[in-house]
Parts: C-alpha cells; structure tokens; sequence
C-alpha cells in the first residue's frame, strides 16, 4: 500500500488543489501549509500551464498569475521540496502532457521522486497511449493516477486501472473545472463499478465547494478533492492571512463530519 493509498483509505479525507506559484512561491507555500494545518488528508499541486483546457476560469487565472511570478516545471519541484521537508502529507503532481515532453518524461519523474512527490496525474494523457511510461513511475515508486469520467465505459477502465496506484481520480461531472457545484446524477452507481473494478480509494473533485458537497461525497467514496472554491477564496483575501484563510477553509469541510454548521466561519 503506498502512502497516498494509506492516506485516504480510511476515509472522510479532503484533498485541496492549489497551483504552485500562485500568485508567488511564498503565497502558495502559507496556502499549502495552512492547507495542512486544516486537516488535509494529501495536497493536490498544480504545474503552472499557459493552456490547462480542463480547467475554467478560477484556475485558468492561478495558471497565469502563476506564470507570471515565474512558476514552471522546476520551479514546482523546488516548492515540493519545500513542502516536503516541511511535512508528511502525500503530494500530487497535477500536470498536463506539454509541461513534461518539454522538461523530458523520464527526467521529470526522476526529479518529482527525488522532491518527494508521491503520485503524478497527468490530465490529457490517456494511459492506453503510453502505458509503458506509468509503469515507469510506479516502478520508481510514484503513484500514476487515473481518471474516471461520466463518459468512461467500464471495460475501459476496466482495461487501464490495472496501471493505477495511489487512488482514482473520480471527475464528478462533464465539463471543466469551478463551473458547476455538486455532483452529476449516477455518481453512486458509477463509483459502485469502479470498486468492482479496482480496489484503491476513490477522490471524486470538480464541483466540491461547500461542506454539503463534501458530506455528499463521503458517503459513496473516501475523499473529496477541493479547487476552484479554495482558489478563489484564498485570491480574495490579503496576502498576510493566506496561510489562516487556508487553514480555516480546509477545516471548516472538515467539520462536516460531525454534522455541525461552519457556513458562518467560512464560505468556501
């Protein structure tokens, strides 16, 4: 079992995206850190990307604030070391495929292990394409995790979930990212089939943003992951309280495990 697996096993697990370098590398590191200091179960770490197409417009606009301070393939490695020595909460790289053929496949999963990232998501690369490199990673000791969307049919994944580790990343819905709040109808069954097929926790993201999104969650799969509403929220506030908007936010969803009202405290 690796440490993301063990991480989000026991369930009732949040997982925060943020974009590294957003909107400099001390901003996102007080975000992430405050992000830990809430509760998080992992931290969900966006490669700043001039066309993240599956994102809207919340986290288009961290990509670019991101890119303007600088942030890129190496500079998100240095901030994953930081972290790294900072704590222990598993780390996940969020990418897209352009990134990583300009850094080089090989040299950038050599490079995140030795940060100390612990799985690799790379959103527009489809296992099937190059599945040789995803076992590259798990046999350097990152997990390659993998998606399921409402359009993916049961013996495709069926066919790629035998080169998942770490957790399944379950997309809610169709669309993109921060454009639609809740889950999509027959998010239950499909998770039903997917632990027919597979038997790692299962992180459902797009469309989390209050604690009744992630109580909705956690009944069916272990771990919600939150972005869009965590971006936004943390682009609002002044640059000194990052780190306790961040805190604050991460446990007030946290807090919906036992049922209480933290709509006052914090608003995602």
């Amino acid at each position: 079992m690796s440490k993301l697996h063990s991480a989000l096993a026991s369930g009732h697990a949040l997982m925060p995206y943020l974009t590294a370098s957003d909107p400099s590398p001390d901003a996102f590191l007080d975000a992430a850190l405050g992000a830990m200091d809430g509760g998080a179960a992992a931290l969900e770490v966006g490669i700043p990307f001039s066309d993240p197409v599956a994102d809207g417009p919340v986290i288009q606009q961290a990509h670019q604030r991101a890119l303007a301070a600088g942030g890129g393939v190496a500079a998100t490695l240095d901030l994953i070391r930081s972290l790294r020595a900072a704590c222990g909460v598993p780390l996940v790289l969020f990418t897209y495929l352009n990134p990583l053929l300009a850094y080089g496949m090989e040299s950038f999963a050599e490079d995140a292990l030795a940060a100390g990232a612990d799985g690799v998501l790379v959103l527009d690369l489809p296992p099937e394409e190059e599945p040789g490199w995803f076992e590259y990673l798990a046999g350097r000791g990152l997990d390659p995790i993998l998606l399921d969307s409402p359009n993916t049919s049961a013996q495709r994944f069926g066919r790629v979930a035998k080169l998942a580790r770490g957790f399944v990343y379950v997309v809610s819905r169709a669309g993109i990212t921060g454009t639609h709040a809740g889950a999509s109808e027959g998010l239950d069954l499909r998770l039903s089939r997917l632990r027919s097929l597979c038997p790692l926790p299962m992180a459902v993201g797009f469309g989390v943003r209050t604690h009744q999104d992630v109580a909705a969650i956690w009944k069916a799969a272990e771990c919600a992951v939150v972005g869009s509403a965590l971006v936004e929220t943390l682009a609002a506030c002044p640059a000194a309280e990052r780190r306790e908007t961040a805190r604050r936010f991460v446990a007030g969803l946290l807090r919906c495990q036992n049922g209480s009202d933290v709509s006052k405290e914090m608003t995602p």
